[in-house]
C-alpha cells in the first residue's frame, strides 16, 4: 500500500527548483512562482486558479503563458495532469519517487480531497501478467460531501 501523504510534505522549493534545472529547463520566476502555488495548495488547481493565486502580475504572465509552463511541466513529470469529467483540467504536483494518490469528488460542489492510499499491487501484476508493461493506473471517487448532503 502506498502512502505519500508524509512523502509530500518533504517537498520543498529548492527541490522543485532543482528538478526544473535537472529537466534542464531554466529556471525562471515564473516557472518557481507557479510552483510555489502548487505547493501551497495541495489540491489540484487549474490553469485559471493558478493565475488568480499569482499575487504580483508580472509583466508577459498570462494564463497562456501558465498553459505553456504546465505543458512543460507535465511533459517533465514535474506536475501531473487531472481531469474529473467536468472539462477542466487540473495538475497538481508529481512526487519525484512516483508514489501517487487518488481523489473523491463531490458531486455538488466539486470539492477535492486526496486519498493518500493505494492498494492496487496486486490489480497490477495481474495486468503484467497478461502481457502489459508500464503498467499506470487512475482511481477516482465521486459523491456528496459532507456540507453537500
Amino acid at each position: 500500500m502506498s502512502k505519500c501523504g508524509s512523502e509530500r510534505k518533504n517537498i520543498n522549493i529548492d527541490s522543485l527548483n532543482e528538478r526544473v534545472r535537472k529537466a534542464g529547463m531554466k529556471l525562471t520566476s515564473q516557472r518557481s512562482q507557479l510552483l510555489q502555488i502548487l505547493l501551497d495548495h495541495p489540491e489540484p488547481l487549474s490553469a485559471d486558479e493558478i493565475f488568480k493565486k499569482f499575487a504580483v502580475k508580472s509583466e508577459g504572465m498570462d494564463l497562456v503563458t501558465i498553459y505553456r509552463i504546465l505543458k512543460k511541466f507535465e511533459e517533465a513529470a514535474l506536475v501531473s495532469r487531472l481531469e474529473f469529467g467536468d472539462g477542466v483540467a487540473r495538475f497538481e504536483l508529481t512526487l519525484e519517487s512516483g508514489h501517487h494518490h487518488h481523489h473523491v469528488i463531490c458531486r455538488s460542489c466539486q470539492a477535492i480531497e486526496p486519498l493518500h492510499i493505494c492498494d492496487l499491487d496486486q490489480h497490477i501484476k495481474m495486468v503484467e501478467t497478461m502481457g502489459y508493461k508500464q503498467v499506470s493506473h487512475r482511481l477516482d471517487f465521486f459523491g456528496l460531501c459532507s456540507r453537500c448532503q
